[in-house]
């Protein structure tokens, strides 16, 4: 099947045969040299979604109809982290798509993990600081963390009040979230991987972070009993948004999250690491959707309900956090 760079020019070629043209038209168009052109043309070279935009635009084509014409295409959009990443942008970008979502009357969000949704960790700002040290540590390969060891100073002032206000802006919209026990344990193999490398400054740092794991666990309990979303002290209030807690014991996510807001539907898929990409594609979000009710049906509600179910669920959490802590000193949680 060709591809949509391939449908493109082909449905420019119906409207300009000559080649030469073609490619005096990319060069300015993109601002590139004729080479570059033709490795573009000849598909050696794929063009970026901002450059696609720009001849099509320039050609009166639209890319609806080009994915029409593409069958099977799904066109996603996002950023990608590089040796740039700002921590702040990623967090405000975050920020934008949750205000976005709130702009809606009628909103839902649906969260399937592989690991626990990471606005709870936005909660707790020792756990942030974690976060933010794993991922540009260890994943992402910073050479600027190169030689580091963990401090909670890795959370600055600034971005501490920023993850904090995302974290507050996700318990505005209504959630639907599908878990299993075995989520925690990415979180729990990072911190054994930083022990026994040596890279905490202290015990002392270790036990805070597992402490404060258990007081989020807690909190996500607390959640699931009121079936409503708040921030982590708060005092509940009947206009707090709605939350549905999920849980099933065999199957465990990949972090995808599908977005409702009036008639917009989104699906937004994590990947290499800390990355989000997003698509509108009609077919693709109704397949995620499908697959996110089929899940569910197969799955125990334990928000509001099934108190026993729910007791055990968070419990198992619990457990599989003392596991990885035994011989740390924490205070009672």
């Amino acid at each position: 099947m060709e591809n949509l760079q391939a449908v493109l020019f082909n449905k420019i070629r119906t409207v300009v045969p000559n080649p030469g043209l073609l490619v005096d038209d990319l060069v300015k168009l993109l601002e590139i040299s004729k080479d570059s052109a033709y490795r573009r043309l000849k598909g050696e070279k794929q063009l970026s979604f901002d450059e696609m935009v720009i001849i099509a635009q320039a050609y009166d084509l639209s890319l609806d109809d080009l994915l029409d014409l593409w069958e099977e295409s799904v066109v996603f959009q996002g950023d990608y982290v590089a040796d740039d990443f700002d921590m702040e942008k990623y967090l405000l970008s975050m920020q934008m798509n949750l205000e976005k979502l709130l702009q809606f009357d009628e909103k839902q969000l649906y969260y399937i993990s592989k690991d626990l949704p990471v606005f709870y960790y936005l909660m707790y700002p020792e756990i942030s600081a974690f976060k933010f040290f794993v991922w540009t540590k260890t994943q992402m390969q910073f050479e600027a963390m190169k030689e580091k060891k963990f401090s909670f100073d890795t959370l600055t002032p600034h971005l501490k009040d920023l993850s904090y206000h995302v974290a507050e802006l996700y318990t505005k919209v209504p959630s639907v979230e599908i878990l299993n026990a075995d989520n925690i344990l990415n979180d729990l193999r990072q911190l054994e991987y930083y022990k026994d490398t040596n890279l905490m400054n202290s015990s002392s740092d270790l036990a805070i972070i597992y402490g404060k794991l258990h007081e989020m666990i807690n909190h996500m309990e607390e959640q699931a009993s009121a079936g409503k979303k708040f921030m982590p002290g708060r005092e509940q209030l009947p206009s707090d948004a709605e939350y549905k807690l999920y849980v099933n014991d065999f199957f465990v996510g990949d972090n995808t999250l599908v977005a409702k807001a009036g008639d917009l539907r989104l699906v937004y898929m994590n990947h290499a690491a800390i990355n989000f990409v997003f698509t509108s594609t009609a077919a693709f979000v109704d397949y995620n959707e499908e697959f996110m009710n089929n899940i569910i049906r197969r799955s125990s509600l334990i928000s509001e309900v099934g108190e026993r179910t729910r007791t055990r669920f968070f419990n198992l959490i619990h457990e599989r956090i003392n596991q990885f802590s035994d011989g740390v000193k924490l205070n009672s949680w």
